[in-house]
């Protein structure tokens, strides 16, 4: 029996070895039939079979047999009373990872948290644990839990500091992730001296051209541009930029993350014809590593194209518009918040090119996910919501288009309170109606009502304040009232002066 199962088993690795997994299957699973027939189905063997068949349909790309052949084989074990054993923990972690790949983040956290908990303590699997702990932070992360990220994170990196030193490369993915949440936080004083000391760490032990060495200078790049130092970002990401490229070749989707950083780092400085052109090269990579069929590629062109319709050209944003839509209900399904926002974005698209009947119904089916996802009194369905008043508004129908935005504004109100910022924009919205409808008194008293809520947000919202200035001397003008128009005009392009002209708050129509 024993000379059976050692060369049986040979017979298998040589096979996965050359690639030819369904001859190694079909091995195992006779292995399986005979092993089961002689020694039982929860047999200790009968495990290794089930995790082995997992490994070799893993491989073969058949993620489906996999988690079934890992279950039986997690199954057995523990029946077998071996429910802490290396092989229990190798087999959690293999089913940890398909819930991964298939977003299911919460059991993949709870397999990844009884990894953790069997092998704390152990000296000899220390190493294991400060995987499984860094594991699990990212997944609580992914789940929207950063305490308990973060709590993992720190229990990770001060016992590793304890058993394994201060420079040890383990403690490197720690900081890294701790920096992370600290930049997201936006304490980055915190996320620049975790950076620094892991820079300093990856240096020492592995050099400074590996993708993690160049993923922390991209790190570090964010935190400089953060605090608005975009000459000291730069060299950063360049240099990030070119290990990447040079590690993990040009094509490589990390490649294509970090240009999404140094787009948002163009577009920061106003430089939106670099930021276009780095965007496009993130499109490119992305097709080339992950193929049209991804949220990531998806993500990318929605991104493009919001830039071409920024910039006026929606007949370039249309295919990159359909493309993600296309992309997205394959991922997602037809329900999915962000098969809701491409809606909104063809929308938009169709809009600009006067085709009214095809917008409003993209924005409807985009209000609708919403509705169906969010519920329909969650601020994210304020923007099909103004989409589609805008809509009615350039169609002439004035109380369609007010009926949508009241209803916005109540949603804004009872979300964020009366003296939000996002109140004035609601608000400076249904101004712009009231001028359009020739119902000036009214627009008078809104506008009047956002400058107060902006008046009191500080410099942050001065770009907003110029827009309802500028509003306020459109309506001022057609009310034949010059010199406060003049007035008000003169009041906005003062505040805009110092930023070069940049921002403002856009109107849900533009006033004519």
């Amino acid at each position: 029996m024993a000379d059976t199962w050692q060369e049986e088993n040979e017979r298998i690795f040589a096979l996965m070895e050359q690639g030819d997994f369904a001859r190694a299957i079909d091995l195992a699973g006779r292995q399986a039939a005979r092993v089961g027939t002689e020694e039982g189905e929860d047999s200790p063997r009968m495990a290794i079979v089930h995790h082995n068949l997992g490994e070799l349909y893993l491989m073969s790309g058949d993620a489906g047999k996999a988690r079934q052949e890992f279950q039986r084989s997690l199954d057995v074990y523990q029946a077998c009373s071996t429910a802490d054993s290396p092989e229990v923990v190798e087999t959690l972690t293999n089913l940890a990872e398909l819930d991964l790949g298939e977003g299911l983040f919460a059991k993949a956290g709870e397999k990844m948290a009884r990894v953790a908990a069997i092998l704390e303590g152990r000296t000899e699997d220390l190493e294991r644990w400060l995987h499984a702990m860094h594991n699990l932070a990212t997944i609580r992360q992914a789940e929207g839990r950063k305490g308990e990220s973060r709590e993992a994170l720190e229990k990770g990196l001060l016992q590793g500091e304890l058993h394994l030193g201060g420079d040890h490369p383990h403690l490197a993915h720690f900081l890294r992730g701790l920096a992370a949440l600290d930049l997201e936080a936006g304490q980055l004083d915190g996320a620049e001296e975790r950076l620094r000391r892991a820079i300093v760490i990856l240096e020492k032990n592995e050099g400074a051209e590996t993708p993690e060495f160049a993923a922390c200078l991209g790190s570090l790049a964010q935190v400089y541009l953060l605090r608005g130092h975009v000459a000291a970002a730069e060299p950063f990401f360049n240099q990030s930029l070119e290990i990447l490229r040079a590690t993990l070749g040009p094509e490589h989707p990390e490649c294509g993350a970090l240009l999404e950083k140094v787009a948002a780092m163009h577009l920061a400085t106003g430089k939106k014809e670099q930021a276009e052109k780095t965007l496009q090269e993130v499109v490119q990579c992305y097709l080339a590593s992950l193929g049209q069929d991804d949220e990531t590629t998806a993500q990318a062109q929605n991104a493009l194209a919001e830039l071409h319709i920024d910039g006026g050209r929606h007949e370039a944003a249309y295919p990159l518009v359909q493309a993600s839509l296309a992309a997205r209900q394959k991922v997602f399904g037809k329900k999915h918040p962000a098969v809701a926002q491409s809606h909104n974005n063809l929308g938009v698209v169709h809009a600009l090119r006067g085709e009214k009947t095809l917008a409003l119904k993209e924005h409807g089916k985009a209000l609708e996910i919403r509705e169906q996802v969010f519920g329909g009194e969650h601020p994210a369905v304020t923007q099909s919501l103004d989409n589609i008043a805008a809509i009615h508004q350039e169609r002439g129908e004035h109380d369609r288009a007010e009926e949508l935005l009241l209803r916005s504004l109540a949603i804004w109100e009872k979300a964020q309170g009366a003296d939000h910022p996002v109140m004035a924009q609601a608000i400076h919205n249904l101004a712009v109606l009231y001028i359009a409808a020739q119902r000036f008194d009214e627009a008078e008293q809104r506008l009047f009502a956002a400058r107060k809520i902006l008046e009191k947000g500080g410099e942050r919202v001065k770009p907003h304040l110029a827009t309802v200035f500028k509003t306020f001397s459109e309506l001022y003008r057609k009310m034949g009232r010059v010199g406060e128009s003049k007035e008000y005009r003169a009041r906005a392009e003062n505040i805009l002066k110092p930023q070069g002209g940049r921002g403002g708050m856009a109107s849900t129509v533009p006033v004519h």
